[in-house]
């Protein structure tokens, strides 16, 4: 499609040029077979049960676990291979964030994700689910993952925004309009091995049920954050598969007196002041709303009748669509691991989009409103993600994850269903369920050797001791060198 071609930036001809040569000097372009990895001892976490379980050893070959022995079994160690010695820790499977961005942002601070993928992995993030980009730059980015699999996450392929026509961002969206020229579009988005359909805030129903029809039809993931043309309620009983953020569900069940936050073309026409006034009516509602009317029993029913996922992502809206002018955000102790380029960027967009500082209040009166929710949505049995939105303003990539894990125990999740949250349910969210997810004999080696017990308090799963990607053995340190500082 031209359309497509024309998506592809002048930034990666460095990608090209790179392939181009490799090919033409007939390097190896995939790692050397991985030598068998026996890690012994520790206790590791059960995605089913939710438990910490112990084990003598696990023995992987290539990038697969081939044998877990459990106390009073005895495993024999394959000659030659590499030990570590878990004795004392515990292990949890690879971390997956099912809502990163990888091209558009980063293309506004002049950076491409190879230079961060390090970043990721050690912080225990094995695999990412892009939901909203370019796709031949994501293809460039999903091939470079999976050839260094030694400093990369895994990549899993989102098509662009699929939108209304003007899009929202027209720079990462695809204006959709005529049903009729859905399946041409869902054809060619696989042939690029895209796996998760995104509706965006402009689609109209009609669009977004033929996505979903077709995306279905052929064992695709279709996702959403909706606003204007088509509600969540039409979207769960349509049969979509998740909603992205936690306000995709607030925004729909708001009273019907709320103020409404209106489309671009309709912003343009209003004065600052005025849109100043509109958000702090908009805020002083969402401040005190009741969680106990209709309208939200209704929708809670409905996604747990219909088996719709959410991705709260709370973490993006607390650094910054509501506390972006906080010190606690602006100097948050996570952003020392980022390089300055990308947190400078985050500071320069900050200053050019202030919030109205009276409104503090009312904003962390918000937030608590959005935990409120997602608490009440796990205490229902909604099925929920894990996802962060980076490299989004003041979302570390990998370290963002940590942070959305303790804003999910915060907002009432235990800990290990935080875990199985990221674990578990993120690997039926990318259809990985066969190879991801939990540590078991035949799925692939992603998993995290923690110093601490994660169970005890979610703020361990940063005492990372090494991350195994694809039977690679990473230490934390090591793979930090190699983010630019």
């Amino acid at each position: 499609m031209k359309k497509l071609t024309g998506l592809v930036t002048g930034w990666l001809g460095r990608w090209l040029g790179i392939a181009v040569l490799a090919a033409f000097l007939g390097l190896r372009v995939f790692a050397a077979e991985t030598p068998a990895l026996v890690i012994q001892g520790g206790k590791l976490f059960d995605s089913s049960s939710g438990h910490m379980v112990p084990f003598r050893a696990i023995v992987i070959e290539g990038d697969r676990i081939k044998t877990i022995a459990f106390e009073g079994q005895t495993v024999v160690a394959p000659p030659g291979a590499q030990v570590v010695d878990a004795r004392g820790k515990f292990l949890i499977p690879g971390l997956i964030d099912a809502h990163v961005h990888l091209v558009h942002v980063l293309r506004s601070v002049q950076m491409t994700a190879d230079e961060i993928f390090p970043l990721f992995l050690a912080n225990g993030v094995t695999t990412l689910r892009d939901v909203g980009d370019e796709v031949v730059a994501e293809k460039l980015l999903r091939n470079y993952a999976a050839e260094h699999p030694g400093h990369s996450p895994r990549v899993i392929m989102g098509s662009p925004l699929i939108d209304g026509n003007p899009p929202y961002h027209s720079f990462v969206s695809w204006a959709l309009t005529e049903p009729e020229k859905v399946a041409a579009f869902v054809d060619e988005m696989i042939k690029w091995d895209v796996q998760t359909f995104k509706l965006y805030v402009g689609v109209k129903r009609p669009v977004g049920q033929a996505i979903i029809k077709e995306a279905h039809r052929r064992g695709k993931w279709v996702t959403a954050h909706l606003a204007w043309n088509y509600t969540a309620q039409e979207a769960v009983a349509d049969g979509i598969d998740s909603l992205e953020h936690i306000d995709s569900v607030f925004s729909f069940v708001l009273p019907p007196e709320t103020p409404r936050w209106p489309p671009p073309a309709e912003r343009a026409g209003m004065t600052a002041a005025a849109l100043t006034d509109l958000q702090r009516r908009i805020l002083e509602v969402k401040a005190r709303v009741d969680f106990t009317q209709p309208a939200t029993t209704e929708m809670v029913a409905a996604l747990v009748r219909n088996k719709v996922a959410i991705d709260p992502t709370l973490v993006v809206y607390r650094n910054w669509m509501l506390l972006h002018d906080q010190p606690e955000v602006q100097q948050h102790p996570d952003l020392g691991q980022i390089p300055a380029r990308l947190r400078e960027g985050w500071l320069l967009s900050a200053q050019s989009s202030p919030i109205d500082p009276t409104t503090v209040d009312l904003r962390r009166r918000q937030l608590a409103k959005l935990q409120e929710l997602t608490g009440l949505l796990y205490r229902s049995g909604v099925e929920l993600l894990v996802g962060t939105d980076t490299p989004v303003q003041f979302c570390p990539p990998g370290l963002a994850l940590h942070q959305e894990l303790e804003l999910l125990v915060a907002s009432g999740l235990p800990p290990e269903a935080a875990l199985i949250a990221a674990t578990r349910n993120n690997a039926r969210a990318i259809g990985q369920t066969a190879n991801l997810g939990s540590l078991e004999p035949g799925k692939l080696a992603d998993l995290v050797i923690l110093n601490a017990d994660p169970l005890q308090d979610i703020r361990n799963t940063r005492a990372i001791f090494r991350v195994v990607r694809s039977g690679l053995v990473g230490d934390p340190a090591t793979l930090l060198q190699r983010v630019p500082k």
